[in-house]
């Protein structure tokens, strides 16, 4: 937990709410600071002293708050929010979870429909007076008329329901923010009902009684009752145990069949975030991920590391095809057919599961070998979008390479290391590591290029990983508007910009923000520590690859 000494200057909390920012300086007569728009109360307080002196009181109003100094730098809070998932044993009242799941999926299809019959009226009648689209005003309508419309509703628990107006006001306001062109991203559609074949069943418990019990086997779901976990439990008992954590929410969730718990809890900073010293110490690395391969690791010692790309979906095609055509046969509901439902279901399982380990091993080990790792920021709706064909597409959709930021992102900080993030726009593969010049290649997506000036030819992937990590530090923004270093190397006639001036004419011409892309010459490649392109005595990948491949599989200890 990190102490702030900041008494003379104080420090800032920022509640969720207006109410929590009340208690929090009711507890600790601090000063409610006041919003930018006049006469209402923000959800800050501003207290004075050392923060330690008031933590206990603040904690006992919630743990989910932001702190910041005095002059509005953001400082560690103590505690962060994190989440794990167990797979439960179906109780013996199944009828009672799938009630859970129903009812959830009512409430929403009632809040929407209450929403639409507001705009239509408000269509007729302008003076039309509508439930504003908030969780309180909508949950308080519920209230209302449950027992007209839901005479059932207290077999069930009330999170239920609750979680199912959640969800639609979430879905409304990306709808309004995306209308408006506040919100990023592709454009979002109006709400629709949920239907039990498509909808996923689920419900989000936030209040009740949810924990976690002494046998590390059993979680307690409200209403529902014990559930027995199919895998210990400990991950997350004994920090509760111990009082370092706190429950947010439980999610229940059927899937494949089977029926997950995920929980989401707050846990105490120094707990989760021990200091490890990694195995290169003071070492980089720079990372390139693909569709052949995984990924492609350069550091800064010249070893080229590549990890093969298990593609799953790939692998169970045609087993999924057979599984298929024997499911359309059978009659639905006899044996035959459940049977082949179970098997798709199987399939779909061990496709995900086998991709989500081959990212956390390869992560785990980026984090446990390097003080600092570089990735480039991918637009993978773009790579689908330009693949054309859709075994092209699916093969991106297999690979997954959307997961492996946001897990190193969260697993550095645990350990203390660095991320860095290139531009979208830099074109790591394209710009020859050694010389600088732009490479050449016959078609669009050839692993081997050819280099302009010596005639060698250069495998892609390497030279990407290489040119991340010689990415210069005042550089690595991560952000798309960025502008990008580029390498400005010499021309083959001579004239000083050569291919590369070109390229980065082309790519700035497409940015929606309107910087320039060109940088000084030589501002993105520093010079290599071997002092080479290619570093001597250390085998290539695209020499002799098999020696350089990871297995992937429990041996290689990811």
């Amino acid at each position: 937990m990190t102490t702030m000494a900041c008494a003379d200057a104080g420090v800032i909390v920022e509640a969720r709410t207006v109410k929590e920012a009340a208690r929090i300086a009711a507890g600790t007569g601090g000063v409610h600071l006041l919003a930018k728009e006049q006469g209402k109360l923000s959800r800050r307080v501003r207290l004075t002293g050392e923060f330690e002196s008031h933590r206990a009181a603040v904690e006992a109003v919630t743990v989910l708050f932001g702190l910041f100094t005095d002059d509005g730098v953001p400082a560690p809070s103590g505690w962060t929010v994190t989440g794990a998932s167990f797979e439960v044993q179906w109780p013996r009242e199944p009828p009672l979870v799938r009630s859970h799941f129903g009812a959830r999926r009512y409430a929403h299809n009632w809040a929407l429909a209450q929403v639409k019959a507001d705009m239509d009226a408000k269509q007729a009648d302008p003076e039309h007076q509508s439930v504003p689209w908030t969780l309180e005003a909508l949950r308080q309508r519920w209230n209302q008329v449950k027992g007209e419309v839901a005479p059932w509703w207290a077999e069930n628990s009330k999170e239920c329901y609750a979680s199912g107006i959640a969800d639609l006001v979430q879905a409304l306001a990306n709808w309004s923010m995306s209308k408006q062109g506040k919100r990023k991203g592709r454009k979002v559609g109006f709400p629709k009902f949920k239907s039990r074949n498509r909808d996923q069943p689920r419900v989000r418990f936030s209040t009740g009684t949810m924990r976690f019990e002494p046998d590390r086997r059993t979680i307690v779901v409200p209403v529902i009752g014990p559930l027995r976990s199919k895998e210990n439990t400990r991950r997350v008992e004994r920090h509760l145990a111990k009082g370092n954590a706190r429950l947010i929410s439980m999610t229940l969730s059927e899937r494949w069949g089977r029926l997950f718990v995920a929980v989401n809890y707050a846990v105490r900073t120094k707990v989760v975030s021990p200091s490890r010293a990694p195995v290169r110490p003071g070492s980089r690395a720079g990372v390139d991920l693909g569709m052949r391969d995984l990924a492609t690791v350069a550091d800064t010692q010249g070893v080229i590391t590549i990890f093969p790309n298990p593609t799953p979906l790939r692998a169970s095609l045609a087993e999924r095809r057979r599984t298929g055509k024997q499911l359309c046969r059978c009659i639905p509901g006899s044996r035959g057919h459940r049977a082949a439902k179970a098997k798709l279901a199987h399939l779909d399982r061990r496709c995900v599961n086998l991709r989500l380990e081959s990212h956390h091993q390869f992560t785990r080990w980026l984090v446990d070998t390097y003080s600092e790792v570089v990735v480039e920021d991918l637009d993978l709706a773009a790579m689908k979008a330009s693949m054309g064909r859709r075994a092209f597409r699916r093969s991106v959709s297999d690979t997954a390479l959307g997961q492996i930021r946001p897990m190193l992102a969260y697993k550095v900080e645990r350990v203390g290391s660095k991320l860095g993030v290139a531009d979208r726009w830099f074109p790591s593969s394209q710009v020859h590591h050694g010389c600088g010049c732009r490479l050449v290649a016959k078609h669009k997506l050839d692993k081997m290029l050819m280099c302009a000036f010596t005639g060698e030819l250069i495998d892609r992937d390497g030279n990407a990983a290489q040119n991340l990590r010689d990415w210069p530090d005042h550089a690595s923004c991560g952000s798309v508007g960025a502008t990008a270093p580029f390498v400005l190397g010499p021309s083959p006639d001579g004239t000083g910009d050569g291919s590369d001036a070109r390229t980065t004419g082309h790519l700035g011409s497409g940015r929606k923000t309107g910087a320039s892309a060109r940088a000084v010459r030589g501002e993105a490649r520093t010079e290599p520590s071997h002092g080479g392109g290619t570093p001597q005595g250390v085998p290539q990948p695209w020499a002799s690859q098999s020696s350089l491949r990871c297995s992937g599989n429990g041996s290689s200890r990811l």
